[in-house]
């Protein structure tokens, strides 16, 4: 008899493997799946499922991972997200703290992230016993991580006196970090979605925690657990770094929102309590259920409006000298402004309001092509239940992202990363996998 053929969004293989990895999977991770399963002899049977989720299917359960792990990253990723973490992050930890650090990259993939941390930690003067810890769900990618050699195409973003400086050529057109630097670094295979996380030297918790480009991928009730959990292994004064496509709609009570001009950074709160191993991820607080990326900072001062969205500036009224047409550089700059008001009112905990998204739509009139107002928006109508709508501006801000239409913002920085997040986030309510209808 034939092995039965499950259709892709009601495999409880696919559903097994989103469970332990966190991930939305999309459809070409679900075919990766179905083709190694496929080729292993019963490998689509119930018998093999329970074979998976048993202690004795791990090294298959493992390879099964490694199929759709996305490993592709750099060196000095994100520069302007990674110059703002020195300026702002690294060299006052460094100035104040008076000891090594310790560090975690938390999906470093092949270890690009895990040498570049060291080398920054090296260029602000950390202590010489400055760590840095490596996890990824792959173990695959750990074991070329460990090696810390790298090819010289993964190269474009280093500067060059860095590469003079900590590199050293490795033959085959290859080059690896030098010895001292190594020596500062550990990787272990690790799930995210497991207990227990990772402590540092002697229990400790940790300075600084990388987990950028990672949480793009989870659906959003692990988002929130992961993030929570990531919060309970800061030292008080630690501080969380996402990338800028993983914005947090509303950071957990444990994580308190830095803005800078260039980048947004998570620290943690003060009197916030470490999560203990006998609770799962995320039981400290209370996440959001969206699961939907943290935008904002901090505001100095709050509105005046308890925490919702803030006043809205007045629409230019036509035939007048402030009128803006859609497209100008005034409607532009206009545009911009609008939208910092949103990064404003995410950062002060309030509730999204009818008027957030109204803002949205107003930055949307001047500028059809701000490509993050529309990601932003998308968020907010799958938050509230809506996913064929927010299908509609995720698909909106991913063509002009792909006809290359849309401007940068201080905030999502880096288009690339944005044009992934906007077609994870179509994937993601096309196949069911949102956050619930909202009652």
């Amino acid at each position: 008899m034939a092995p039965p053929a499950f259709p892709p969004a009601s495999s409880p293989f696919h559903a097994f493997v989103a469970r332990r990895t966190g991930m939305a999977l999309s459809e070409l991770q679900c075919r990766r799946l179905d083709e190694k399963l496929t080729a292993w002899p019963g490998g689509l049977t119930p018998q093999y499922l329970l074979h998976l989720q048993s202690p004795a299917g791990a090294a298959d359960l493992a390879e099964l991972i490694d199929a759709i792990s996305v490993q592709k990253t750099e060196l000095f990723r994100d520069e302007p997200q990674l110059a703002a973490l020195r300026t702002h992050v690294l060299e006052p930890m460094v100035a104040r703290m008076h000891r090594p650090l310790r560090v975690w990259s938390a999906g470093c993939a092949t270890g690009e992230e895990v040498a570049t941390l060291l080398v920054m930690l090296a260029e602000a003067g950390a202590d010489p016993s400055s760590t840095v810890l490596g996890t990824d769900i792959s173990e695959t990618a750990i074991a070329r991580a460990r090696e810390l050699c790298f090819s010289a195409e993964q190269f474009q973003r280093v500067p060059f006196g860095v590469r003079e400086r900590w590199f050293l050529p490795a033959g085959g057109g290859r080059f690896t970090l030098v010895g001292h630097l190594k020596d500062r670094a550990s990787f272990e295979c690790h799930n995210l979605m497991d207990l227990p996380y990772p402590v540092a030297a002697e229990g400790q918790g940790f300075d600084l925690i990388v987990c950028r480009n990672v949480l793009i991928y989870f659906a959003p009730e692990p988002f929130d657990r992961v993030v929570t959990s990531l919060a309970g292994r800061l030292t008080p004064e630690g501080m969380l770094v996402l990338s800028a496509a993983e914005p947090l709609l509303r950071a957990p009570p444990t994580l308190r929102t830095m803005r800078f001009e260039q980048a947004f950074f998570y620290a943690r709160a003060q009197g916030a309590v470490a999560f203990t191993e006998a609770a799962p991820p995320g039981a400290p607080g209370t996440p959001s259920s969206s699961g939907l990326p943290a935008v904002g900072a901090l505001l100095a001062s709050r509105s005046a409006t308890s925490g919702r969205f803030p006043a809205l500036p007045a629409p230019s009224k036509p035939g007048t000298p402030a009128e803006v047409r859609p497209g100008d550089a005034g409607a532009h700059t206009e545009a911009d402004a609008l939208f910092a008001k949103v990064l404003e009112w995410a950062s002060s905990g309030g509730e999204a309001s009818p008027q957030t998204a109204e803002a949205l739509r107003r930055c949307l009139v001047l500028d059809p092509d701000l490509a993050a107002a529309r990601y932003l928006l998308g968020m907010l109508l799958e938050q509230r239940g809506v996913p064929a709508e927010a299908a509609v501006e995720y698909r909106r801000a991913l063509r002009s992202l792909e006809e290359g239409r849309a401007r940068t913002t201080p905030f999502f920085l880096n288009n690339a990363r944005l044009q992934v997040a906007c077609a994870r986030a179509i994937e993601r309510v096309e196949r069911g996998s949102g956050p619930p209808q909202s009652r």
